[in-house]
């Protein structure tokens, strides 16, 4: 059955909230990934407006709450381009040593209580999920998945070695985070009922590529019975040459007998615009029959699917995945890719058999004088100016002062070269260091502007300048402020929508239209002088804070999936150094008097009646308890700002409070 791809980044029911995604990609759309891949994994929900200035709020609330909560990576080939990106999710540029290509598609899905494993043919792209025929497949880790363990065990040590050839350190920061997704996927294939070899029926096994390991030789882990006969090629892109090297690995798998009874047929895609065969000329001199492939619709779409199938007359293999019938794509070159497959075996007649076959749909044969060939654009080749090596990793932070620790390697970096900001503003070059160049320098970043998801990297080739981007992450996701949208929203807004039982987005945005309506019929939103010592309307006020400090408190004592989400929640847009910088700023006309300085005390010792110990693990206790005491002394600086309350008892309410809530945290 066809499935749209993007429909298996969707929880299936009773899921949980996410916790972790890891994929990797050959060519990668940041935006495509985020608005499309991320949104339905995150589960997030569209704004109730029309994009208007509220929506936009609302959904971008949304998107910065569910991300801090979870962990999500990103392994591209270091030569895509960067585009700009949410740096709360983490890219990760892969270069593969000897000139090869990070060319696998894979991506684990972590949920509270499900776990899903995609792995195919389809870039992270907008063309790889809707332009163009991809294969691939999802395995579930439920209590019905017949897969081996070993299967898991083997995706998880290749994603580990991937993870492994990307820059900086493995101690911190994102690839630190990258390793933590892998062992909370490692947790859960060892905590599953997983058979230790496979089932009755269909037989499944990882086949990685690189160079000297070739993922075809993995058939005989699901093969059973005679040898294969049969073979069915298809692919986008082939060798040119007679013999082609990945065919004629190919052709000696088929070692059955009868040996007259041998046979290799290729599928080669015709253009569904240009009519013409998509493939080398000399396909046609492989000395097997070359057919057209038939696709599965009639959607104009571009072949991008690779196919390997096996028969006997009793059994059916099927390698479905990344690689290309080339010599890159085979691990049978010095230079070979990283790829990721999958060998599916099972009995010819069965009806998951005659799915696989269905695979290698057959159309008319291509005559070679008959057709028109064109070669495309072969995508074992990186296009564009490629990132010098020299240029190895880029890591921004924001404490004390927002800077980016820029590693290189000065035996590999162009003569002359210069490193500047998106927007152009210069920040490091050759002739800054024509002394000697240092394998580490932190270089500062313009302050008060948002952190930039890359660099730009300009350097001369034959005389001309040429450009590339330099992919950039952040050490800390906890450390990153809210975007300056929902420091905006108004400290009643915040409480009112954390009193409320509807989701936080969605309360939100409601407690802002209702702010829009009131501000547009000409409404004064500050409380008149009567109005300070109406009691009903008091006992409103104070029914309202003390269910939305409730709320805060229920949310802060959560168990946290990582500590980033700790630090989310204690400095995100609706955590409580937000509400307290927002209580602050608030003006007078719109507060009670004393009101200030009572929230603020009750917001401390709010914090400090969560049970910390709970949140995060044991060995985590102490830097949880330091990040609590840090927002807990902001806050008390914040009320010894404020003037006299004119109350001496609630002043001493208010310094007792803060004395009391830093005693509790350990302080």
């Amino acid at each position: 059955m066809t499935v749209r791809l993007l429909e298996h980044w969707s929880a299936p029911q009773h899921a949980g909230r996410p916790l972790a995604c890891l994929a990797t990609t050959f060519t990668f759309d940041a935006d495509f990934f985020a608005q499309d891949c991320l949104s339905r994994f995150l589960s997030l929900s569209t704004g109730t407006g029309d994009g208007d200035r509220i929506s936009t709020i609302a959904s971008l609330l949304e998107e910065e709450d569910r991300l801090a909560e979870t962990q999500v990576t990103v392994l591209a080939d270091r030569s895509t381009r960067t585009q700009k990106r949410n740096l709360r999710w983490d890219l990760l540029p892969v270069a593969v040593p000897g000139d090869g290509l990070l060319h696998a598609k894979a991506a684990l899905l972590l949920w509270e209580r499900h776990c899903r494993v995609l792995l195919g043919s389809a870039n992270l792209t907008a063309a790889g999920y809707r332009q163009q025929v991809e294969f691939g497949l999802a395995l579930d880790l439920d209590k019905h998945c017949q897969v081996p363990r070993t299967v898991f065990i083997e995706l998880h040590d290749e994603l580990r070695n991937l993870v492994d050839l990307a820059p900086g350190p493995s101690q911190l920061g994102p690839k630190a985070r990258a390793l933590a997704t892998l062992a909370l996927f490692r947790q859960r294939v060892e905590a599953a009922d997983l058979p230790a070899w496979p089932a009755a029926g269909i037989h499944i096994a990882l086949a990685s590529a690189r160079p000297g390991v070739n993922p075809l030789d993995r058939h005989e882990a699901v093969w059973r019975g005679g040898k294969p006969l049969r073979a069915t090629l298809l692919s986008p892109f082939w060798d040119d040459g007679t013999p082609a090297p990945g065919i004629d690995a190919v052709r000696r798998l088929l070692t059955g007998r009868p040996a007259q009874e041998r046979q290799l047929t290729i599928l080669a895609d015709i253009s569904p615009f240009t009519g013409k065969v998509q493939g080398p000329p000399s396909l046609i001199d492989q000395n097997a029959p070359v057919s057209g492939y038939a696709r599965p619709d009639k959607e104009r779409r571009t072949l991008h699917a690779k196919l390997v199938l096996l028969e006997s007359d009793t059994w059916v293999a099927a390698m479905v995945g990344s690689s290309n019938m080339t010599r890159y794509g085979l691990g049978l070159h010095p230079g070979a890719h990283r790829e990721l497959n999958m060998w599916i075996g099972c009995e010819l007649n069965s009806a998951e058999g005659k799915a696989l076959r269905a695979l290698a749909a057959k159309g008319d044969p291509i005559v070679s004088d008959a057709q028109e060939w064109e070669t495309p654009a072969d995508e074992d080749e990186a296009t564009g100016h490629q990132l010098p090596h020299g240029f190895i990793d880029c890591l921004l932070h924001l404490q004390p002062e927002p800077a980016a620790t820029l590693t290189l390697d000065p035996t590999t970096l162009p003569a002359s070269w210069r490193i500047l900001d998106p927007a152009g503003h210069p920040l490091y070059d050759s002739a800054t260091c024509s002394a000697s160049v240092q394998p580490q320098v932190r270089v500062p970043l313009a302050p008060g502007t948002p952190l930039p998801a890359y660099l730009l990297v300009r350097w001369h080739i034959d005389g001309q300048e040429v450009e590339s981007t330099w992919t950039a992450n952040i050490d800390d996701r906890g450390a990153l402020p809210p975007p300056s949208e929902l420091r905006e929203i108004p400290v009643h807004a915040l409480l009112a929508a954390l009193a409320s039982t509807r989701p936080l987005p969605v309360a939100v945005e409601q407690e802002l239209r209702k702010l829009e309506r009131a501000a547009e019929a000409g409404a004064d939103t500050g409380l008149d002088p009567l109005t300070r010592y109406n009691k009903a309307y008091l006992m409103q006020r104070v029914r309202q804070s003390s269910l939305a400090l409730t709320r805060l408190q229920e949310r802060l004592a959560r168990p946290a999936s990582n500590l980033d989400a700790v630090r989310w929640r204690l400095h995100g847009a609706l955590g409580p150094l937000t509400l307290a910088e927002s209580l602050v700023r608030t003006s007078e006309e719109q507060m009670v008097n004393g009101e200030k300085h009572f929230m603020l005390a009750e917001l401390a010792l709010t914090i400090a009646a969560v049970d910390w110990s709970a949140v995060r693990n044991v060995d985590e206790r102490g830097e949880i308890r330091r990040e609590v005491t840090a927002v807990l002394e902001q806050i008390r600086e914040q009320t010894q700002r404020l003037p006299s309350s004119q109350d001496p008892t609630l002043d001493q309410y208010v310094r007792d409070a803060m004395e009391e809530a830093l005693a509790k945290c350990g302080h």
